[in-house]
């Protein structure tokens, strides 16, 4: 009996325990770029579209902060973390200053440190006049992006009813409970031996920043297991309007197999980031494709449906499915249809634990067999709170050309 809850003990740590890689709490996001957009003051405005990652104590806030002629404004600011109620319509205030703001990113030590609950806001009180201590540099590039704001300071509580909702314009403040914060995810990543291949990942890293270094860490999770504290990391200090690059990510960190990279930032926005996973064909050069960098909020979660569709040719083209979870983990509900639109296999996959990666057949995936040409995957969470990235594939069998396609969301 002893050696059984040993062995329960061992398998929950591996899998139930998000202690091996504590990701830091964050509230907020930091854009690349900005310009003022609102002149009167005060004003509060909070972020909507970045909400507290985790439940979890904020210890520090950097926010982005334009002064004409740069210099310094006592009692600029305040930050505020807004709860909202059980129905969403109200809110309750903590809130931390007044602090004094500088031209660029201006970072507070908040004391004491706020306590955050998943799903808080954070926002901003502007104090003084544009005109003598500057404002805030809302960034104005993505639509999707929601904001509230209402004139006063609002200190205690408030109701959402007695504000403006907005869009098209991000909140440049980011709160985080440690000294870095995930800021986006490359999903794959590897230097391994492919079938007739060996596939490498190579990452370019640009700081659009005109005022301040892009400052962080390349952080590289292996498959097969949990991310660690102690994972492989690549440091990067990124000057204004500078570029890193990294032309063989992985062997660079001196390591080779498949996983997912993280980007942790320590100072300034996240950097613009190139990456390629490409077949080294060496003198013949090279075939493969460009990856997206993924923000966590941009995760599937519970009530999202998550579609990816089957190659028509399964002969001459092989594909292959990858989970990356955040710090929830998931539990997946794999439903795979025919081109017809007949179900031809159901599968509720082993729960993943939190921050793992995996890739793996699309047979393995569906658990289908055959897996049927032309059809499709339907993903779903199966418990309540996960989250993960999933994405296909693509690989043909006679060149080694590949494709990557993140699951479209429903």
């Amino acid at each position: 009996m002893r050696k059984v809850i040993v062995l329960l003990v061992l398998i929950c740590i591996l899998l139930c325990s998000p202690a091996l890689f504590a990701q830091s709490v964050t509230i907020g996001t930091l854009p690349q770029s900005g310009t003022t957009q609102f002149t009167s003051s005060q004003q509060t405005f909070v972020d909507l579209t970045h909400p507290a990652t985790a439940s979890g104590a904020i210890s520090a806030v950097t926010v982005r902060w334009s002064i004409n002629g740069g210099g310094t404004c006592t009692n600029a600011f305040k930050v505020k973390f807004i709860h909202p109620n059980a129905n969403g319509t109200g809110f309750s205030v903590t809130e931390r200053g007044p602090f004094t703001a500088t031209l660029g990113d201006v970072t507070v030590q908040l004391s004491p440190s706020v306590s955050v609950t998943a799903g808080d806001f954070i926002g901003i009180a502007v104090l003084q006049p544009i005109a003598t201590c500057g404002g805030l540099l809302f960034a104005t590039s993505d639509p999707s992006q929601r904001y509230w704001r209402q004139t006063g300071d609002v200190v205690t509580s408030g109701d959402f009813s007695n504000g403006n909702f907005g869009n098209g314009l991000t909140l440049p403040a980011v709160g985080r409970s440690g000294s870095e914060y995930l800021a986006g995810i490359v999903t794959a990543a590897g230097a391994t031996q492919g079938v007739g291949a060996f596939f490498r990942t190579a990452m370019q890293l640009t700081n659009p920043d005109q005022s301040s270094n892009a400052i962080g860490r390349l952080v590289y999770h292996p498959q097969g297991r949990p991310a660690g504290t102690n994972d492989s990391s690549l440091q990067f200090n990124i000057p204004p309007n500078g570029t890193t690059s990294f032309t063989d990510v992985i062997t660079q960190m001196g390591l080779s197999g498949l996983g997912s990279m993280d980007v942790m930032m320590t100072q300034g926005p996240l950097p613009a980031i190139t990456t390629r996973v490409f077949s080294d064909n060496g003198p013949a050069g090279t075939l493969g494709f460009t990856e997206d960098t993924f923000a966590p909020e941009h995760a599937l979660g519970n009530g999202q449906y998550a579609f990816l569709t089957l190659p028509s040719d399964l002969t001459n083209f092989r594909m292959n499915i990858g989970v990356r979870t955040l710090d929830t983990g998931a539990t997946l509900n794999v439903y795979t249809y025919d081109s017809t639109g007949n179900p031809v296999a159901t599968r509720t996959l082993p729960a993943y634990g939190p921050n793992v990666f995996d890739q793996v057949p699309v047979a393995t995936f569906t658990g289908a067999s055959p897996v049927p040409p032309g059809g499709y995957i339907l993903i779903t969470f199966n418990v309540f709170g996960g989250r993960a990235f999933i994405y296909s594939s693509v690989i043909d069998n006679r060149t080694s050309d590949s494709t990557f396609r993140l699951a479209d969301i429903k």
